[in-house]
């Protein structure tokens, strides 16, 4: 299953982008961006402001609970 990442430059800064997945939005430094992306989608990031990419969506995080034990 892939999920699709929004990206668009952090304002005010010339080297961190922020970007927006379904989990929430981080802040990313551009050359780890191009490193893991490439250089087209850094490109239409220079020109337009923002670009559209997709990855490999990360497995889901299941949480049991339990109930908390008694330590002697």
């Amino acid at each position: 299953m892939t999920e699709t990442l929004h990206v668009r430059w952090k304002p005010g800064t010339l080297d961190t982008l922020l970007v927006t997945s379904p989990h929430g939005t981080l802040e990313w430094n551009a050359l780890i961006f191009e490193r893991i992306f490439g250089r087209a989608p850094m490109t239409d990031l220079y020109l337009r402001g923002r670009v559209h990419v997709t990855r490999e969506a990360l497995p889901e995080q299941t949480f049991e609970l339990t109930t908390p034990r008694q330590v002697a």
